[in-house]
């Protein structure tokens, strides 16, 4: 990925996309190419029940039998492209040609010979009557003149009609006889057609195929109607059943189950493809006229061919998907590298699909969808942007694991076990460690030192001082106790730095995991055997109380009481590929997301590289920076046994605006102690070294309900102590608060609150800090920088803000300190009469004009924002 984002959120900045698909299908191709060793699986050979999934016709295909062009490729002429482009454009032109003359020919010709004959019967009956009329004139003014004449006159005038009548009568008989004459005339052609001018001839074509158009075109659209209205059924009934599928294609494949979601996939594609054959005979002129009909039914109807290609293209992730993670289970001889191998190989082309998939849903306009569909296909959409971009963070991780487990060149990690039964800032007491060698993908060596962390005293020669609260058990600084800070590149490099200076090598990186992670794998592994060392069988149940009894045995018990850890996880590692299914290996991937988002797991990587990779998936348990409000609460558990496992807390954020935009916020710690006293390992008084990292410069206002530990408890320097450099730089430059006695510092870009709390079973306390931000809300204006929050806002202030009005913005970011699974977090934002919000995030954040509410479990890092604007 290319831009930040914030550790754990679940919000992903644009990936770079592919160029073209058929480039990256090359690209995939060659690599296959030139890897021979890879081992690629026929689908049927790994899940025959799958159902067949007809073959989409390939595109040469339809396309030579269409304008039957079997040899015309044949010349090296032809090659040229204008060449292929005319004689393309020629065989469209013709076949549209054939179709229109068919069409006049079968259904225009008898409709407009019966409107010709009409037409002309009518014109032989008027014209001879309007000419009769007018040759009748005189004759007809003379009667109504003498209608108006007086009685004597008409008299007269009569008896002269009369003696002419014998006359008027042949005069009338003569006149009708030339009329019919001249009227066989107006049938012949005055001037003869000259049929050498071209017009000659395209005239009458273009009026008779004008009159078609009028006459034919409502016949057939009507006909057209009717079939697209067949179509719409089909494809509609195809919809409804394919829509459910991919949606839990989408749910499975976003949990990890990828055998599901291939088989999810696959049915949905059958279910697009059953209107193959039908809507391969529809003309697609017939399509594009129904896109742009006022009827959504109509126009679903038109989308059909998108639908199928999505149909088409979740089949083939299907298929891909499943072929992905078949590589766990085909490899009979458990060769990671070629696992892997397979595993980017169909991993790459299910991304493929996906984005093919994923412009074919674009392409579907929401609106035609039926109503009761329109959200489900809208939860589809986003389901699979989400299922491709984490797709590829999957598959990039996955290439990157070559590099990790030794591929190319060996590799040593440093792996510390921390309890975080006893809190420590970056996870938990380190009471045992291991050192992994990884080479060409496999574990070449397993070394867990038998008597812990301890083991590493012996070779420390260096005098190096404590940080001040660590002499409450010991003014020496050691490897156990080097994991200091809640920035975790930080405290992995200390803990590197220890390890290398007690007789040990160098590493190329820290990786850490809790005893949380332990207990949630034999969930999934189930019970491990030990019986042959141990006389235990250890399960999700018993894990931690048992591990806990033997690594607590006294000396003149065991001289390895932390063996018991190693031997855990070297059984472990023997029974994990023996254990894994199709059923279960989706358990271990959700485990695997869970705990690197709750940073129950984290990585630390001396290969820049690798360290860039793993801080743009949110792994790295760095502290984060932000221009926003920020909080971080951070306990360490000093000589208070394992009592953390029974301490639930409850962080309250209450953030006020005041009148002239200073930001005043008010935080509560609220901490219950549930053991029973006496408890075993957790019955006991929990001491805690509580530190607060709020935005730097934050000026404290009043603080309580610390209780600082008595000073006679603490160890006195020994003679000839060194100050570590990094402790010196933060803590060692605080300043303490006379009345409180609680400690101010800067540190990691952010200022520091910290002070004691002391706790005993069964009590609760709250301790209360007060302190000015060194903002107002009225500094925060839309700033571009390249933070994730920052460019967030300012996407959200550009869109809502096109006049560019004064808007300001408020944002939260509350991370979660590593190995800490129970505490929840509570936030309140109060502004003032003079701001009005108009945008917030995320969506379900609870809030309404003047504030925001919300109260959630802090398993991961949170971050919450608004826009506002004045009154």
């Amino acid at each position: 990925m290319t831009s930040n984002k914030f550790q754990n959120l679940k919000i992903n900045s644009a990936v770079l996309t592919s160029r073209f698909v058929i480039d990256l299908k090359q690209n995939l191709l060659e690599k296959e190419i030139q890897q021979p060793k890879m081992k690629i699986y026929s689908r049927k050979s790994i899940w025959p029940q799958s159902p067949e999934i007809k073959k989409p016709q390939n595109i040469e295909e339809k396309f030579e039998k269409l304008v039957k062009i079997d040899n015309y490729l044949s010349t090296p002429s032809n090659q040229l492209a204008f060449i292929t482009l005319g004689k393309l454009l020629y065989i469209i032109l013709k076949k549209v040609f054939i179709l229109f003359y068919k069409i006049c020919y079968a259904v225009g010709w008898a409709i407009v010979f019966i409107l010709r004959l009409a037409y002309f019967l009518f014109l032989a009956i008027i014209r001879p009557i309007k000419k009769i009329f007018y040759k009748l004139q005189p004759m007809i003014d003379k009667i109504f003149k003498y209608i108006s004449q007086g009685y004597q006159a008409k008299q007269t005038t009569a008896i002269s009609m009369f003696v002419r009548l014998p006359c008027l009568f042949q005069k009338l008989a003569m006149t009708g006889k030339k009329l019919i004459a001249e009227e066989r005339d107006c049938f012949i052609i005055d001037t003869p057609r000259n049929d050498k001018h071209p017009i000659g001839y395209l005239k009458p074509t273009l009026v008779f195929a004008g009159i078609l158009l009028v006459i034919i075109l409502p016949v057939k659209a009507f006909t057209y109607y009717k079939v697209i209205d067949l179509v719409k059924g089909r494809v509609l009934g195809a919809s409804q059943s394919a829509m459910g599928n991919l949606v839990l294609a989408g749910q499975s494949a976003a949990d990890f189950n990828f055998d599901q979601a291939g088989q999810g996939f696959e049915s949905a594609g059958n279910n697009f493809l059953s209107a193959q054959n039908e809507l391969e005979e529809i003309n697609g002129l017939l399509f594009s006229l129904a896109s742009v009909l006022p009827d959504k039914n109509i126009r679903l109807a038109a989308a059909s061919k998108d639908i199928l290609k999505a149909g088409e293209s979740s089949a083939n992730a299907g298929q891909n998907l499943s072929l992905a993670m078949a590589s766990f289970f085909n490899d009979k001889e458990n060769n990671v590298n070629s696992i892997l191998k397979n595993l980017s190989f169909y991993g790459h082309n299910a991304i493929i699909n996906l984005t093919e998939l994923t412009n074919a849903l674009d392409r579907i306009n929401s609106e035609i969808i039926p109503e009761n569909y329109q959200k489900q296909f809208i939860l589809l959409k986003q389901k699979i942007g989400e299922i491709n971009r984490g797709l590829k963070e999957f598959i990039s991780l996955a290439d990157s694991l070559n590099n990790f487990l030794g591929a190319s060149a060996d590799k040593r990690y440093l792996l510390v076990f921390q309890n975080n039964s006893e809190l420590r800032a970056s996870g938990g007491f380190i009471g045992s460690f291991a050192l992994i060698d990884f080479s060409k993908g496999k574990i070449k060596n397993l070394e867990v030192p038998g008597g812990g962390s301890y083991d590493t005293e012996a070779g420390f020669l260096k005098k190096i001082k404590a940080p001040e609260p660590l002499s409450l058990v010991n003014s020496c600084w050691h490897f156990w106790d080097a994991n200091w800070w809640p920035d975790w590149p930080t405290s992995a490099r200390k803990l590197a730095w220890f390890y290398e200076n007690s007789d040990g090598s160098t590493v190329d990186g820290v990786l850490s995991f809790t005893s949380t992670v332990m207990e949630k794998l034999l969930k999934i592994t189930g019970p491990i055997d030990l019986k042959d060392k141990y006389g235990l069988v250890f399960d999700a149940d018993n894990f931690w109380l048992e591990t806990q009894k033997l690594a607590e045995q006294k000396p003149d018990v065991t001289k390895e009481p932390k063996k018991i850890i190693g031997d855990l996880m070297d059984k472990i590692i023997q029974e994990l590929p023996k254990r894994l299914s199709k059923d279960n290996i989706a358990l271990l991937f959700n485990l695997m997301e869970e705990s690197l988002a709750d940073k129950n797991i984290l990585f630390y990587f001396t290969d820049k590289d690798q360290e860039a990779k793993v801080d743009d998936f949110g792994w790295s348990g760095s502290i984060k920076n932000t221009d926003g409000d920020y909080l971080n609460v951070i306990n360490t558990n000093i000589a208070g046994g394992k009592s953390d496992r029974k301490i639930k807390q409850n962080i309250i954020h209450k953030t006020k605006i005041q009148l002239d935009g200073s930001i005043v916020d008010e935080l509560i710690i609220r901490r219950v102690h549930e053991a029973i006293n006496r408890e075993p390992f957790s019955g006991v008084r929990n001491v805690n070294w509580i530190r607060v990292y709020v935005p730097l410069g934050s000026e404290l206002i009043e603080v309580s309900g610390f209780k600082p530990v008595d000073k006679i408890f603490f160890e006195k320097d020994i003679a000839g102590m060194n100050d570590d450099p990094d402790v010196l730089a933060g803590e060692g430059q605080a300043r303490t608060d006379e009345l409180t006695g609680t400690k101010i510092y800067n540190e990691f870009g952010k200022t520091v609150f910290a002070n004691w709390s002391q706790l005993d079973p069964g009590e609760t306390i709250e301790i209360n800090i007060k302190y000015k931000l060194p903002f107002k809300l009225t500094d925060q204006k839309q700033v571009l920088n390249q933070k994730f929050t920052d460019q967030l806002i300012a996407k959200a202030g550009a869109i809502l803000n096109p006049e560019q009005k004064n808007l300001y913005s408020y944002s939260l970011l509350v991370q979660k300190q590593p190995g800490m699974n129970s505490s929840t977090i509570e936030s309140e934002l109060e502004l003032n009469n003079c701001f009005e919000s108009i945008w917030k995030y995320p969506a379900s954040l609870n809030q309404n004009q003047n504030s925001w509410l919300i109260n959630e479990d802090l398993n991961q890092d949170k971050i919450m924002a608004i826009i506002v604007e004045e009154k």
